[in-house]
Order: structure tokens, then sequence, then C-alpha cells
């Protein structure tokens, strides 16, 4: 998997020395503004090359905030923010390694930095770098996902089964007209929510709780969105907490 570093804010002061018996300062510049992903908002689907040889395929989600997130084939997370200005696109972050896995140096987690290019709502293409490894990526936009139309939640509400995980256990499980997600694999249970982060758009805020048969519970929370690119439906989840990271891509298989 890939990653590179990046963001910057700049930031600068002036002192301005008046004439005739006093100095006066101008005020300080007002912050930076938030990172926007600009045209590059919505879902996305692709590929990343290593400089080793190594092929993933990945699904990603940006905000319009700029905040996203991907999950790979090989199970790895990525975290992180993306700003674009013009038809080009820098971002930063931390990659999480699939459960049961480390990184070099031991460690369940890692930053990775990234820049690229492309056509808005169409392409984007570039390099990234991270500890884990480095490399290049090539997205396309993923418009079947429909991702600037409301989600009908009664639409979508049913029984689900796992297509992926980043346990490698599969998982079966219902969401309701409301939002309400639970399921189980065979170690142990999950509930949890979601909330639209734009009730006109296909993008949710997802909590889920996963507790292993007798141990406590474990709290992740991340974006999720109906790929309905897909037929049933699949329902992309990906999510973090401080026991590492939880994501599953579950298909609509029965009301």
């Amino acid at each position: 998997m890939k990653s590179s570093l990046l963001p910057v804010a700049g930031l600068s002061a002036l002192l301005a020395c008046g004439g005739g018996g006093g100095g006066s300062s101008t005020p300080a510049p007002a912050p930076a503004p938030p990172p926007s992903a600009g045209a590059f908002e919505g879902p996305w689907t692709g590929t990343l090359r290593s400089t080793t040889g190594a092929t993933v395929t990945a699904t990603a989600l940006v905000l319009s905030s700029g905040e996203m997130r991907y999950v790979a084939s090989n199970g790895i997370q990525a975290v992180g923010t993306v700003a674009a200005s013009g038809n080009a696109a820098t971002g930063s972050g931390t990659l999480y390694a699939p459960y049961g896995y480390v990184f070099p140096g031991n460690t369940t987690s890692t930053a990775f930095s990234l820049s690229g290019s492309g056509i808005a709502s169409t392409t984007l293409s570039g390099s990234y770098t991270s500890a884990y490894d480095s490399g290049t990526f090539a997205f396309a936009y993923n418009a079947g996902a429909k991702y600037a139309s409301p989600v009908i939640m009664a639409n979508v509400a049913g029984t689900y089964t796992s297509t992926m995980t980043s346990s490698g256990y599969p998982i079966s499980g219902r969401l309701t007209s409301t939002g309400a997600l639970s399921g189980s694999d065979v170690f142990g249970t999950l509930s949890g929510t979601l909330t639209a982060v734009d009730p006109a758009k296909n993008a949710f805020r997802v909590n889920v709780a996963y507790t292993p048969t007798g141990q406590a519970a474990r709290a992740y929370s991340g974006l999720a969105f109906f790929d309905f690119s897909y037929s049933p439906v699949r329902l992309e989840v990906q999510a973090t907490g401080a026991a590492g990271q939880f994501a599953a891509e579950l298909q609509l298989v029965g009301p």
C-alpha cells in the first residue's frame, strides 16, 4: 500500500513601524482555511502499485471538507485529509495495518503522504510514500455509487453478508431503515449506527462497537457509503479506533 506526506499552512506576521512618536503592528493574518477536496469529493476506486511491483485495489471516499479514507484489498486502511488546488491534490494521514499484521518497526500504524493530479470527478493519479512502502496510484471516480443523490434508507435496509472484512472473517448482519447496524462473525458481535454527513449525499458517519466473545467492546468510528454500482447494493464501512481498524464491504442479500 502507499502513502505520502503533505500539507502545510503558511503564516506570516508583519511589523510596521509608524512615524512620529510610536509604532504600530499590523493584525496577524487570518488562520489558513481547512483543507478542501474541491471537485475531488466523492467515492473512488483504483489501484496502488508499489515500487516493489505489488499491486492492490482500493475503495476510497473523500468528503468536501477534505476528509478521506480508503481501504485496500490487502486490508490496509488509510485515514487522512486531501487538499485540492485546481487539478492538483495533496494529502497526508495514517495507514492502519489489517488485523494480526504490523508495519516495519512492529507498529500497527504509520504516516503516509500523497500528491497527484487529475480531472475533477473523473480521474486522479500520482504518487505516495510511507515507512511501509512507496509507489503510484491511479483512481477513477465511481459515478455508479450515486454520491450526489440522497439515500432512502428503507430501500437499503435488510440482511447483509460480507464480501470483505479487515479481520478476514465473514460477517453477517442487518441494517434497519433508521440506520442501526447489527451483526456477528465467528468470534463476536457488532452493533453500530449510520448517520448522514449530508442528507443530500451518499456519505455517512459510522460508529461500530465490536465485542469479541468474553471480552470488552471495541469502539470504531469513520465513514461509510452505499455502492450502487453493484447489484445488489453494497455498503462500504471504513472505521478506526484505539484497537486499530474495522473495515467491511457488506452486500445486501435479503429483506
